[in-house]
Protein backbone atom coordinates (compact mmCIF):
# COMPACT_ATOMS: atom_id res chain seq x y z
CA UNK A 1 0.00 0.00 0.00
CA UNK A 2 2.80 2.39 0.95
CA UNK A 3 4.75 1.42 -2.18
CA UNK A 4 1.84 2.30 -4.44
CA UNK A 5 1.39 5.66 -2.72
CA UNK A 6 5.11 6.44 -3.01
CA UNK A 7 5.16 5.55 -6.71
CA UNK A 8 2.04 7.57 -7.36
CA UNK A 9 3.29 10.68 -5.63
CA UNK A 10 6.69 10.30 -7.25
CA UNK A 11 5.03 10.13 -10.64
CA UNK A 12 3.04 13.27 -9.94
CA UNK A 13 6.13 15.16 -8.81
CA UNK A 14 8.19 13.90 -11.73
CA UNK A 15 5.55 15.07 -14.17
CA UNK A 16 5.78 18.58 -12.72
CA UNK A 17 9.57 18.59 -12.60
CA UNK A 18 10.16 17.51 -16.20
CA UNK A 19 7.65 19.81 -17.89
CA UNK A 20 8.86 23.07 -19.43
CA UNK A 21 6.38 25.75 -18.42
CA UNK A 22 6.02 27.57 -15.12
CA UNK A 23 2.35 26.53 -15.01
CA UNK A 24 3.37 22.89 -14.77
CA UNK A 25 4.97 23.57 -11.39
CA UNK A 26 1.49 23.98 -9.91
CA UNK A 27 0.77 20.68 -8.19
CA UNK A 28 -2.77 19.70 -7.09
CA UNK A 29 -3.48 19.97 -3.37
CA UNK A 30 -3.80 16.29 -2.50
CA UNK A 31 -5.16 17.19 0.94
CA UNK A 32 -8.18 18.88 -0.69
CA UNK A 33 -8.44 17.33 -4.15
CA UNK A 34 -10.91 18.46 -6.77
CA UNK A 35 -12.18 16.56 -9.81
CA UNK A 36 -10.65 19.17 -12.10
CA UNK A 37 -7.30 19.03 -10.33
CA UNK A 38 -7.05 15.25 -10.25
CA UNK A 39 -8.42 14.78 -13.77
CA UNK A 40 -5.59 16.90 -15.11
CA UNK A 41 -2.95 14.97 -13.20
CA UNK A 42 -1.69 11.66 -14.65
CA UNK A 43 -1.50 10.26 -11.12
CA UNK A 44 -4.97 11.44 -10.12
CA UNK A 45 -6.88 8.22 -10.82
CA UNK A 46 -4.22 6.13 -9.07
CA UNK A 47 -4.33 8.39 -6.01
CA UNK A 48 -8.09 7.99 -5.70
CA UNK A 49 -7.95 4.22 -6.18
CA UNK A 50 -5.21 3.95 -3.56
CA UNK A 51 -7.28 6.07 -1.19
CA UNK A 52 -10.31 3.80 -1.64
CA UNK A 53 -8.23 0.70 -0.92
CA UNK A 54 -6.53 2.30 2.09
CA UNK A 55 -9.94 3.23 3.51
CA UNK A 56 -11.27 -0.25 2.76
CA UNK A 57 -8.36 -1.77 4.64
CA UNK A 58 -8.78 0.63 7.55
CA UNK A 59 -12.53 -0.06 7.76
CA UNK A 60 -12.45 -3.87 7.73
CA UNK A 61 -11.62 -4.47 11.41
CA UNK A 62 -14.79 -2.86 12.75
CA UNK A 63 -17.46 -5.01 11.04
CA UNK A 64 -15.58 -8.22 11.80
CA UNK A 65 -15.33 -7.25 15.47
CA UNK A 66 -18.86 -5.80 15.74
CA UNK A 67 -20.60 -8.58 13.85
CA UNK A 68 -18.39 -11.10 15.65
CA UNK A 69 -19.57 -9.90 19.06
CA UNK A 70 -23.22 -9.82 18.05
CA UNK A 71 -22.83 -13.30 16.55
CA UNK A 72 -21.08 -14.71 19.64
CA UNK A 73 -17.81 -15.43 17.88
CA UNK A 74 -15.60 -13.04 19.83
CA UNK A 75 -15.29 -11.31 23.20
CA UNK A 76 -13.50 -7.98 23.64
CA UNK A 77 -12.13 -7.91 27.18
CA UNK A 78 -10.34 -4.57 27.07
CA UNK A 79 -9.13 -4.53 30.65
CA UNK A 80 -10.14 -1.01 31.71
CA UNK A 81 -13.45 -0.54 29.92
CA UNK A 82 -16.41 -2.89 30.37
CA UNK A 83 -18.32 -1.07 27.64
CA UNK A 84 -16.55 -3.28 25.12
CA UNK A 85 -18.95 -5.92 26.43
CA UNK A 86 -21.94 -4.03 27.81
CA UNK A 87 -22.44 -1.84 24.74
CA UNK A 88 -22.73 -4.91 22.51
CA UNK A 89 -24.34 -7.58 24.68
CA UNK A 90 -26.48 -5.65 27.17
CA UNK A 91 -27.31 -2.31 25.58
CA UNK A 92 -29.97 -0.09 27.14
CA UNK A 93 -33.40 -1.06 28.53
CA UNK A 94 -37.09 -0.56 27.76
CA UNK A 95 -37.03 -2.08 25.19
CA UNK A 96 -33.56 -3.61 25.35
CA UNK A 97 -31.59 -2.31 22.41
CA UNK A 98 -28.23 -0.92 21.36
CA UNK A 99 -27.42 2.71 22.05
CA UNK A 100 -27.35 4.96 18.96
CA UNK A 101 -24.50 6.99 20.42
CA UNK A 102 -22.61 3.98 21.82
CA UNK A 103 -19.76 1.80 20.61
CA UNK A 104 -22.09 -0.41 18.58
CA UNK A 105 -23.29 2.32 16.21
CA UNK A 106 -20.17 2.56 14.07
CA UNK A 107 -19.29 1.49 10.55
CA UNK A 108 -21.47 4.11 8.89
CA UNK A 109 -19.61 7.36 8.18
CA UNK A 110 -16.46 5.69 6.90
CA UNK A 111 -18.44 3.48 4.52
CA UNK A 112 -20.35 6.40 3.04
CA UNK A 113 -17.14 8.38 2.74
CA UNK A 114 -15.63 5.56 0.69
CA UNK A 115 -18.78 5.42 -1.44
CA UNK A 116 -18.36 9.14 -2.07
CA UNK A 117 -14.72 8.48 -3.00
CA UNK A 118 -15.94 5.92 -5.54
CA UNK A 119 -18.33 8.44 -7.08
CA UNK A 120 -15.49 10.98 -7.22
CA UNK A 121 -13.23 8.42 -8.91
CA UNK A 122 -15.72 7.96 -11.75
CA UNK A 123 -16.07 11.72 -12.19
CA UNK A 124 -12.30 12.15 -12.21
CA UNK A 125 -11.78 9.39 -14.78
CA UNK A 126 -14.54 10.73 -17.02
CA UNK A 127 -13.00 14.22 -16.95
CA UNK A 128 -9.54 12.87 -17.76
CA UNK A 129 -7.87 12.09 -21.08
CA UNK A 130 -8.08 8.33 -20.54
CA UNK A 131 -9.39 6.27 -23.47
CA UNK A 132 -13.10 5.52 -23.31
CA UNK A 133 -12.54 1.81 -22.57
CA UNK A 134 -10.32 2.60 -19.60
CA UNK A 135 -12.84 5.11 -18.28
CA UNK A 136 -15.34 2.26 -18.30
CA UNK A 137 -12.87 0.02 -16.50
CA UNK A 138 -12.43 2.65 -13.79
CA UNK A 139 -16.19 2.91 -13.49
CA UNK A 140 -16.52 -0.87 -13.11
CA UNK A 141 -13.97 -0.88 -10.30
CA UNK A 142 -15.56 2.09 -8.54
CA UNK A 143 -19.12 0.76 -8.75
CA UNK A 144 -18.00 -2.61 -7.38
CA UNK A 145 -16.31 -0.96 -4.41
CA UNK A 146 -19.31 1.30 -3.81
CA UNK A 147 -21.61 -1.73 -3.80
CA UNK A 148 -19.30 -3.55 -1.38
CA UNK A 149 -19.37 -0.66 1.08
CA UNK A 150 -23.15 -0.38 0.93
CA UNK A 151 -23.36 -4.14 1.53
CA UNK A 152 -21.46 -3.69 4.80
CA UNK A 153 -23.89 -0.93 5.81
CA UNK A 154 -27.07 -2.91 5.15
CA UNK A 155 -25.59 -6.10 6.63
CA UNK A 156 -25.36 -4.17 9.89
CA UNK A 157 -28.64 -2.23 9.75
CA UNK A 158 -30.81 -4.83 8.00
CA UNK A 159 -34.52 -4.06 8.61
CA UNK A 160 -33.76 -0.41 9.43
CA UNK A 161 -32.77 0.21 5.82
CA UNK A 162 -30.29 2.86 4.72
CA UNK A 163 -29.77 5.68 2.30
CA UNK A 164 -28.25 4.72 -1.04
CA UNK A 165 -27.67 8.02 -2.82
CA UNK A 166 -24.49 10.03 -2.38
CA UNK A 167 -25.47 13.73 -2.25
CA UNK A 168 -23.07 16.43 -3.39
CA UNK A 169 -23.91 18.34 -0.22
CA UNK A 170 -23.52 16.24 2.91
CA UNK A 171 -25.52 18.86 4.80
CA UNK A 172 -28.55 17.57 2.89
CA UNK A 173 -28.58 13.85 3.71
CA UNK A 174 -30.25 11.44 1.33
CA UNK A 175 -33.55 9.83 2.25
CA UNK A 176 -33.67 6.35 3.73
CA UNK A 177 -35.06 3.44 1.72
CA UNK A 178 -36.10 -0.06 2.75
CA UNK A 179 -33.79 -3.04 3.16
CA UNK A 180 -35.20 -4.61 0.00
CA UNK A 181 -34.55 -1.41 -1.97
CA UNK A 182 -30.98 -1.25 -0.67
CA UNK A 183 -30.25 -4.82 -1.75
CA UNK A 184 -31.81 -4.20 -5.17
CA UNK A 185 -29.62 -1.10 -5.53
CA UNK A 186 -26.49 -3.09 -4.64
CA UNK A 187 -27.37 -5.88 -7.07
CA UNK A 188 -28.05 -3.40 -9.88
CA UNK A 189 -24.79 -1.55 -9.22
CA UNK A 190 -22.80 -4.77 -9.37
CA UNK A 191 -24.48 -5.62 -12.67
CA UNK A 192 -23.72 -2.12 -13.99
CA UNK A 193 -20.11 -2.63 -12.95
CA UNK A 194 -20.04 -5.94 -14.79
CA UNK A 195 -21.05 -4.21 -18.03
CA UNK A 196 -18.40 -1.51 -17.53
CA UNK A 197 -15.64 -4.04 -16.89
CA UNK A 198 -16.33 -5.90 -20.11
CA UNK A 199 -14.86 -3.30 -22.45
CA UNK A 200 -11.18 -3.05 -21.44
CA UNK A 201 -8.26 -5.42 -21.01
CA UNK A 202 -6.33 -3.34 -18.47
CA UNK A 203 -6.88 -0.95 -15.59
CA UNK A 204 -5.15 2.45 -15.74
CA UNK A 205 -4.04 1.93 -12.13
CA UNK A 206 -2.29 -0.62 -9.93
CA UNK A 207 -4.11 -2.59 -7.24
CA UNK A 208 -2.63 -3.92 -4.01
CA UNK A 209 -1.20 -7.41 -3.56
CA UNK A 210 -4.46 -8.63 -2.04
CA UNK A 211 -6.02 -8.35 -5.51
CA UNK A 212 -3.34 -10.50 -7.11
CA UNK A 213 -5.02 -12.60 -9.79
CA UNK A 214 -7.96 -10.17 -9.82
CA UNK A 215 -6.13 -7.03 -10.94
CA UNK A 216 -7.32 -6.72 -14.55
CA UNK A 217 -10.91 -5.98 -15.64
CA UNK A 218 -11.59 -9.57 -16.77
CA UNK A 219 -10.35 -11.11 -13.51
CA UNK A 220 -11.70 -8.32 -11.28
CA UNK A 221 -15.06 -9.21 -12.82
CA UNK A 222 -14.80 -12.62 -11.12
CA UNK A 223 -14.55 -10.79 -7.79
CA UNK A 224 -17.55 -8.67 -8.76
CA UNK A 225 -19.56 -11.81 -9.56
CA UNK A 226 -18.53 -13.39 -6.25
CA UNK A 227 -19.97 -10.39 -4.42
CA UNK A 228 -23.10 -10.59 -6.56
CA UNK A 229 -23.54 -14.23 -5.52
CA UNK A 230 -23.32 -13.27 -1.85
CA UNK A 231 -25.89 -10.51 -2.37
CA UNK A 232 -28.25 -12.82 -4.28
CA UNK A 233 -28.14 -15.52 -1.60
CA UNK A 234 -28.80 -12.93 1.11
CA UNK A 235 -31.74 -11.57 -0.89
CA UNK A 236 -33.09 -15.08 -1.45
CA UNK A 237 -33.41 -15.67 2.28
CA UNK A 238 -35.00 -12.26 2.78
CA UNK A 239 -37.96 -12.96 0.51
CA UNK A 240 -36.69 -13.18 -3.08
CA UNK A 241 -36.52 -16.98 -2.97
CA UNK A 242 -35.91 -19.13 -6.04
CA UNK A 243 -35.36 -16.17 -8.38
CA UNK A 244 -32.40 -14.96 -6.36
CA UNK A 245 -31.02 -18.45 -5.70
CA UNK A 246 -31.00 -19.02 -9.47
CA UNK A 247 -29.33 -15.66 -10.01
CA UNK A 248 -26.72 -16.57 -7.38
CA UNK A 249 -25.83 -19.78 -9.23
CA UNK A 250 -25.46 -17.79 -12.44
CA UNK A 251 -23.16 -15.28 -10.75
CA UNK A 252 -21.12 -18.09 -9.19
CA UNK A 253 -20.64 -19.56 -12.66
CA UNK A 254 -18.86 -16.32 -13.62
CA UNK A 255 -16.86 -16.08 -10.39
CA UNK A 256 -13.69 -17.84 -9.26
CA UNK A 257 -15.47 -20.65 -7.39
CA UNK A 258 -14.10 -24.14 -8.00
CA UNK A 259 -16.32 -26.79 -9.64
CA UNK A 260 -18.78 -28.72 -7.49
CA UNK A 261 -16.79 -31.03 -5.22
CA UNK A 262 -13.50 -29.83 -6.70
CA UNK A 263 -11.84 -27.53 -4.18
CA UNK A 264 -8.95 -29.97 -3.67
CA UNK A 265 -6.83 -28.11 -1.13
CA UNK A 266 -6.77 -25.43 1.56
CA UNK A 267 -4.81 -23.25 -0.85
CA UNK A 268 -7.64 -23.48 -3.36
CA UNK A 269 -10.24 -22.67 -0.70
CA UNK A 270 -8.22 -19.62 0.34
CA UNK A 271 -8.15 -18.19 -3.17
CA UNK A 272 -9.84 -14.81 -3.09
CA UNK A 273 -9.50 -11.07 -2.65
CA UNK A 274 -7.79 -9.72 0.46
CA UNK A 275 -6.94 -6.48 2.22
CA UNK A 276 -3.27 -6.12 3.13
CA UNK A 277 -1.66 -4.96 6.36
CA UNK A 278 1.97 -4.25 7.14
CA UNK A 279 4.31 -4.00 10.09
CA UNK A 280 6.33 -1.32 8.29
CA UNK A 281 6.74 2.02 10.02
CA UNK A 282 3.82 4.34 9.29
CA UNK A 283 1.64 1.62 7.81
CA UNK A 284 -1.40 -0.08 9.36
CA UNK A 285 -1.18 -3.32 11.33
CA UNK A 286 -3.98 -5.86 11.47
CA UNK A 287 -5.95 -5.00 14.60
CA UNK A 288 -7.74 -8.36 14.44
CA UNK A 289 -4.50 -10.15 15.24
CA UNK A 290 -3.95 -11.19 18.84
CA UNK A 291 -0.38 -9.96 18.44
CA UNK A 292 -1.76 -6.43 18.02
CA UNK A 293 -4.88 -6.44 20.22
CA UNK A 294 -4.57 -9.05 22.94
CA UNK A 295 -7.92 -8.31 24.58
CA UNK A 296 -9.99 -10.18 21.98
CA UNK A 297 -10.90 -13.79 22.61
CA UNK A 298 -12.81 -16.64 21.01
CA UNK A 299 -16.29 -17.33 22.31
CA UNK A 300 -16.43 -20.45 24.48
CA UNK A 301 -19.04 -22.11 22.27
CA UNK A 302 -16.63 -22.33 19.34
CA UNK A 303 -14.61 -25.02 21.08
CA UNK A 304 -17.60 -26.72 22.67
CA UNK A 305 -19.55 -27.06 19.40
CA UNK A 306 -16.74 -28.32 17.14
CA UNK A 307 -17.27 -31.76 15.65
CA UNK A 308 -14.53 -34.39 15.82
CA UNK A 309 -12.63 -36.37 13.22
CA UNK A 310 -12.33 -40.12 13.02
CA UNK A 311 -9.37 -40.03 15.43
CA UNK A 312 -11.47 -38.07 17.97
CA UNK A 313 -9.46 -34.87 17.51
CA UNK A 314 -11.34 -31.64 16.71
CA UNK A 315 -12.31 -30.23 13.33
CA UNK A 316 -9.16 -28.93 11.62
CA UNK A 317 -10.78 -25.52 11.22
CA UNK A 318 -10.87 -25.17 14.99
CA UNK A 319 -7.24 -26.09 15.50
CA UNK A 320 -6.13 -23.87 12.59
CA UNK A 321 -7.99 -20.85 13.91
CA UNK A 322 -8.22 -21.03 17.71
CA UNK A 323 -5.69 -21.83 20.48
CA UNK A 324 -5.75 -21.84 24.27
CA UNK A 325 -4.69 -18.75 26.22
CA UNK A 326 -1.66 -18.97 28.43
CA UNK A 327 -3.99 -18.06 31.32
CA UNK A 328 -7.72 -17.68 31.78
CA UNK A 329 -8.84 -14.07 31.23
CA UNK A 330 -11.77 -12.57 33.13
CA UNK A 331 -14.13 -9.98 31.71
CA UNK A 332 -13.63 -6.42 32.98
CA UNK A 333 -15.92 -5.82 35.94
CA UNK A 334 -16.98 -9.48 35.90
CA UNK A 335 -19.75 -8.73 33.40
CA UNK A 336 -19.16 -11.87 31.34
CA UNK A 337 -17.68 -15.35 31.59
CA UNK A 338 -13.92 -16.07 31.60
CA UNK A 339 -12.17 -16.48 28.24
CA UNK A 340 -9.90 -19.46 27.67
CA UNK A 341 -9.14 -19.28 23.92
CA UNK A 342 -8.04 -16.71 21.35
CA UNK A 343 -7.93 -16.57 17.57
CA UNK A 344 -4.98 -17.27 15.32
CA UNK A 345 -6.96 -16.73 12.12
CA UNK A 346 -4.84 -13.62 11.62
CA UNK A 347 -1.58 -14.98 12.91
CA UNK A 348 0.59 -11.84 12.70
CA UNK A 349 0.28 -8.08 12.66
CA UNK A 350 0.62 -8.15 8.87
CA UNK A 351 -1.83 -10.97 8.11
CA UNK A 352 -4.25 -10.17 5.29
CA UNK A 353 -8.03 -10.14 5.78
CA UNK A 354 -10.29 -11.65 3.12
CA UNK A 355 -13.11 -9.73 1.49
CA UNK A 356 -14.36 -12.97 -0.03
CA UNK A 357 -12.81 -16.43 -0.51
CA UNK A 358 -13.49 -19.53 -2.55
CA UNK A 359 -14.48 -21.45 0.60
CA UNK A 360 -17.38 -19.06 1.17
CA UNK A 361 -18.39 -19.29 -2.48
CA UNK A 362 -18.59 -23.10 -2.35
CA UNK A 363 -20.92 -22.83 0.63
CA UNK A 364 -22.99 -20.09 -1.03
CA UNK A 365 -23.47 -22.47 -3.95
CA UNK A 366 -24.50 -25.24 -1.55
CA UNK A 367 -27.00 -22.87 0.07
CA UNK A 368 -28.45 -21.82 -3.28
CA UNK A 369 -28.83 -25.45 -4.31
CA UNK A 370 -30.50 -26.30 -1.01
CA UNK A 371 -32.88 -23.41 -1.60
CA UNK A 372 -33.71 -24.82 -5.04
CA UNK A 373 -33.97 -28.39 -3.66
CA UNK A 374 -30.92 -29.50 -5.67
CA UNK A 375 -29.71 -31.55 -2.73
CA UNK A 376 -27.24 -33.76 -4.63
CA UNK A 377 -24.76 -31.02 -5.63
CA UNK A 378 -25.35 -29.25 -2.32
CA UNK A 379 -24.28 -32.35 -0.39
CA UNK A 380 -21.26 -32.80 -2.65
CA UNK A 381 -20.10 -29.24 -1.94
CA UNK A 382 -20.69 -29.54 1.79
CA UNK A 383 -18.75 -32.80 1.93
CA UNK A 384 -15.96 -31.24 -0.09
CA UNK A 385 -15.62 -28.54 2.57
CA UNK A 386 -15.96 -31.02 5.45
CA UNK A 387 -13.16 -33.24 4.13
CA UNK A 388 -10.74 -30.68 2.69
CA UNK A 389 -11.12 -27.88 5.21
CA UNK A 390 -12.31 -29.70 8.32
CA UNK A 391 -10.73 -33.14 7.98
CA UNK A 392 -14.14 -34.56 8.92
CA UNK A 393 -15.87 -37.60 7.52
CA UNK A 394 -18.34 -36.84 4.71
CA UNK A 395 -22.05 -36.96 5.40
CA UNK A 396 -23.86 -39.94 3.91
CA UNK A 397 -26.99 -37.83 3.52
CA UNK A 398 -28.64 -34.71 4.83
CA UNK A 399 -30.71 -35.08 7.96
CA UNK A 400 -34.12 -33.54 8.47
CA UNK A 401 -32.69 -30.05 7.88
CA UNK A 402 -30.04 -29.53 5.20
CA UNK A 403 -29.70 -25.99 6.54
CA UNK A 404 -28.38 -27.40 9.83
CA UNK A 405 -25.53 -29.07 7.96
CA UNK A 406 -24.79 -25.90 6.03
CA UNK A 407 -24.94 -23.80 9.19
CA UNK A 408 -22.19 -25.82 10.85
CA UNK A 409 -19.87 -25.69 7.82
CA UNK A 410 -20.40 -21.98 7.27
CA UNK A 411 -19.68 -21.24 10.92
CA UNK A 412 -16.30 -22.95 11.04
CA UNK A 413 -15.22 -22.23 7.46
CA UNK A 414 -15.71 -18.46 7.84
CA UNK A 415 -14.84 -18.16 11.52
CA UNK A 416 -13.97 -14.59 12.54
CA UNK A 417 -14.65 -13.21 9.05
CA UNK A 418 -17.74 -11.22 10.06
CA UNK A 419 -20.43 -13.45 8.53
CA UNK A 420 -22.01 -15.56 11.31
CA UNK A 421 -24.31 -12.91 12.81
CA UNK A 422 -25.58 -11.91 9.38
CA UNK A 423 -26.18 -15.55 8.47
CA UNK A 424 -27.99 -16.43 11.69
CA UNK A 425 -30.26 -13.42 11.35
CA UNK A 426 -31.26 -14.08 7.75
CA UNK A 427 -31.85 -17.77 8.61
CA UNK A 428 -34.10 -16.64 11.52
CA UNK A 429 -31.83 -18.43 14.00
CA UNK A 430 -30.57 -15.63 16.22
CA UNK A 431 -32.35 -17.38 19.08
CA UNK A 432 -29.75 -20.16 18.88
CA UNK A 433 -26.91 -17.82 19.80
CA UNK A 434 -25.82 -18.20 23.43
CA UNK A 435 -26.45 -15.74 26.27
CA UNK A 436 -23.50 -16.07 28.61
CA UNK A 437 -24.88 -14.14 31.57
CA UNK A 438 -28.23 -12.86 32.78
CA UNK A 439 -29.18 -9.53 31.26
CA UNK A 440 -27.63 -10.16 27.85
CA UNK A 441 -29.52 -10.15 24.57
CA UNK A 442 -28.72 -10.80 20.92
CA UNK A 443 -29.01 -7.62 18.88
CA UNK A 444 -30.93 -7.94 15.63
CA UNK A 445 -29.55 -4.77 14.05
CA UNK A 446 -26.92 -2.15 14.63
CA UNK A 447 -28.48 1.23 15.39
CA UNK A 448 -28.56 4.15 13.02
CA UNK A 449 -25.93 6.54 14.42
CA UNK A 450 -27.36 9.41 16.45
CA UNK A 451 -25.65 11.91 14.17
CA UNK A 452 -27.57 10.53 11.19
CA UNK A 453 -30.86 10.84 13.07
CA UNK A 454 -29.98 14.40 14.12
CA UNK A 455 -29.15 15.34 10.54
CA UNK A 456 -32.63 14.24 9.49
CA UNK A 457 -34.47 15.97 12.33
CA UNK A 458 -36.56 17.98 9.87
CA UNK A 459 -37.62 14.86 7.99
CA UNK A 460 -40.42 12.50 9.07
CA UNK A 461 -39.31 10.01 11.74
CA UNK A 462 -37.47 7.22 9.97
CA UNK A 463 -37.13 3.60 10.92
CA UNK A 464 -34.33 3.38 13.45
CA UNK A 465 -34.57 6.96 14.75
CA UNK A 466 -37.74 6.73 16.86
CA UNK A 467 -37.57 7.11 20.66
CA UNK A 468 -37.61 3.35 21.28
CA UNK A 469 -35.33 2.32 18.40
Amino acid sequence: MRTIMKLTLSGALLFGATACSVDSLTIPNYNAPTVAGLAGDPAGVQLLVTGILVNERNNIVQPIMDFGQFGREVYDYFPTDGRTQSNYLIGIPSPQRLERAGFASGGWNARFQNMKNAVGLISTANASSLPAAQKKAVSGFAKTMRALNLLYVISGRDSLGSSVDIPDDFQKPAAFVSRDSVYKFIAAMLDDAKADLAGSSTFPFVLTAGFSGFDAPATFLKFNRALKARVDVYRATLGCGATCYTSALSALGESFVTPVGGSGSITSLNTGVYLNFSAASGDAQNGLSYSVTNSRFAHASIVADAQTKADATPDNRLTRKVVANATVVNAPGGINIPATQHFIVYATNSSSVPIIRNEELVLLRAEANIGLNNLGPALTDINDIRVVSGGLAPLAAFGASPLDALMYEKRYSTLFEGLRWVDMRRWNRLGLLPLDKAGQFVAKVMPIPQSECDARASQPVINGCGPNQ
